[in-house]
């Protein structure tokens, strides 16, 4: 589950999540301005999965949870009206298989491959002011 959207317990009882203090963390359905472009849940990588909580975060050029890519290079995200969508990757750091050892994370990038977290980023939330 998008980590900014819902209560993220003690990282947002000051109303704002702690790991992205700039960005709005949703607690109501209401307070998304735009939920088709908010997305809820996603499929994460089987080598990210260690909670319920996908979060990146917008001031590190990292992976620190991983999309899924089960259907060729792509993910299924559901959205907060309601829709659901694929989507597809264009970096390959973004499309890793699963490993026996896990994806190493988290996964630094080189500035020209930013593309894909840039939209995760981007549909993840909204800038709080």
């Amino acid at each position: 589950m998008n980590a900014m959207v819902g209560d993220a317990g003690d990282f947002s009882t000051n109303g704002f999540n702690v790991n992205n203090p700039d960005y709005t963390q949703f607690f109501k359905i209401t307070q998304i301005l735009q939920p088709v472009d908010i997305f809820v849940f996603l499929d994460e990588h089987p080598d990210s999965i260690n909670d319920g909580y996908f979060l990146e975060r917008d001031y590190y050029l990292e992976w620190h949870d991983l999309p899924a890519t089960y259907h060729n290079s792509a993910t299924a995200f559901s959205f907060a009206d309601g829709h659901a969508q694929l989507h597809r990757w264009r970096e390959p750091d973004t499309y890793r298989p699963a490993a026996p050892d896990a994806a190493n994370l988290p996964i630094l990038l080189p500035s020209s491959q930013k593309q894909d977290l840039e939209w995760v980023l981007d549909h993840m939330s909204m800038d709080r002011n």
